[in-house]
């Protein structure tokens, strides 16, 4: 929005340019990366301060602020500018972390004093080492300082109380994001915490299954994608087939490790896992559908698997991937009662067992995957 176009425009279609600039700036945003919703956020507020000549946005990454966007500013310069947060504010106002707020800042002379010679080397180029007003908000994560939205006039003048509103509207609306992608990390941490819990202790229980997990996700995503399966899909199958064995905890130890044939009631103890992997699973909230591909991982195409005998496509395709690549590494990897088969005589009892244990099409798609991989 040019100058211009800010004085000839009646005011209410002002405003309802605003409201639409902001509108489409925030909704139907969820589908953007981080990078992708910063920038357009980062466009769109100084589309709506058409004073501002030129700006940036700093983002935290470890314990150092760096530029990430720019306007108007040679961005190689600029990327020259790497601050901790003690001088990140070096000659500028700004409170303790803890609410969001705007500041206005006249600057007639950066303080040589207070900078290194690089710096002052770089503001003179970028033209922020005198006379020009700096409009700023920090962006906030719990009350913590993990951004810095900016923008710069150079002809002396103050912004208005619209500019700074809106600056400080897309300053909130950004922390909320920030905090929301934060929370959302630190959730997965916990789960990812939790799943690795899990995994050591079906391996410490268990010895031949150490490393069968991380290899069965590898092969289930691997073939997943192959198949061109929903990101979803894929990491629903990725946390369901690191886990699809957590209910071997149950069964134990001398059935799991036992090195010949087991009895027919040690085998009905077995298949039980399947029934204690979805009970342990089914009390961490947002697993549903991951318990379900874990819990009929062994169920067979012809409807002779277990634990319900579920047959042909009643079984989640995602259960019917895990299921194959299970029965893969499981056969080429030595085992307490037989020694590794090679993968080729994996490959010929898949194959075999296409139709009757196994979803066909999956077997097709397995086996493609693994010539195109060769």
């Amino acid at each position: 929005m040019s100058q211009k176009d800010t004085n000839q425009e009646p005011l209410e279609i002002i405003l309802e340019k605003s409201y639409q600039t902001i509108v489409d700036a925030f909704v139907n945003s969820g589908h953007l990366s981080r990078r992708e919703f910063l920038a357009k956020v980062f466009e769109s507020a100084f589309e709506l301060i058409p004073k501002a000549e030129k700006g940036s946005y700093y983002e935290l990454q470890g314990d150092v602020f760096k530029p990430i966007f720019s306007n108007g500013y040679e961005m190689t310069v600029l990327k020259r500018l790497n601050f901790t947060e003690a001088d990140l504010f070096i000659g500028f106002e700004v409170n303790e972390p803890g609410t969001i707020e705007v500041y206005e800042y006249y600057n007639k002379q950066r303080d040589d004093r207070r900078f290194s010679e690089a710096d002052i080397k770089t503001f003179k180029e970028l033209g922020t080492y005198y006379e020009f007003t700096s409009l700023y908000a920090p962006i906030q994560v719990d009350g913590a300082n993990v951004g810095l939205l900016c923008c710069e006039r150079f002809d002396g003048q103050r912004y208005s109380s619209a500019s700074r509103l809106i600056m400080k509207l897309y300053a909130q609306l950004i922390s909320n994001f920030y905090t929301q992608l934060v929370h959302r990390e630190r959730e997965r941490e916990r789960y990812e915490e939790i799943i690795k819990a899990m995994v050591s202790a079906i391996e410490l229980k268990d010895k031949y299954t150490e490393g069968h997990g991380k290899r069965v996700t590898e092969l289930a995503t691997g073939l997943a994608a192959y198949m061109g399966l929903s990101e979803e899909q894929i990491t629903n199958i990725s946390t369901a087939a690191i886990l699809h064995d957590v209910g071997k905890i149950g069964i134990h130890s001398d059935i799991l490790v036992k090195p010949g044939k087991l009895t027919e009631e040690e085998y009905n103890l077995i298949k039980e896992h399947p029934a204690y992997t979805k009970k342990i699973l089914e009390n961490i909230s947002d697993f549903a559908d991951v318990v379900e591909i874990a819990y009929k991982h062994h169920e067979s195409y012809n409807g002779k698997g277990y634990p319900e005998g579920l047959s042909g496509n009643d079984i989640p395709i995602e259960s019917a991937i895990i299921s194959i690549v299970d029965a893969f590494d499981a056969m080429t990897t030595d085992r307490s009662y037989r020694t590794a088969r090679s993968q080729d005589q994996a490959y010929k009892i898949l194959n075999e067992a296409s139709g009757s244990q196994f979803n066909p099409k999956v077997v097709s798609s397995f086996l493609s995957w693994q010539e195109f991989m060769v």
